[in-house]
């Protein structure tokens, strides 16, 4: 298996760990009240948000070249990296 799709298998791999990540955070921010709810709602948002972008970006890596799939990866992993961080986040409010 070349490095590419030993990544693009890993990176299938997390989509779906955070795609339940999420799905947890939003039945919990539904069991939250008031102002806790609220912000917890507005991060799940943006984790929505910065999931459909590494969905997208995700598409492109597995339709580049060879040569330009290297630096596709490179934005990709910074977008993974915010993604995870913003997941913490997220998990901290509870």
């Amino acid at each position: 298996m070349s490095k590419r799709e030993e990544y693009i298998e890993e990176l299938t791999g997390k989509l779906k760990e955070w795609d339940t990540k999420l799905e947890e955070l939003e039945n919990k921010a539904k069991q939250s009240k008031g102002e806790v709810e609220a912000d917890v709602e507005k991060q799940i948002d943006e984790l929505k948000k910065k999931r459909t972008e590494i969905s997208s970006q995700f598409e492109s890596l597995k339709k580049a070249s060879d040569n330009a799939w290297e630096d596709l990866k490179k934005g990709l992993d910074e977008s993974l990296k915010t993604l995870s961080n913003a997941f913490d986040k997220a998990r901290s409010n509870f």
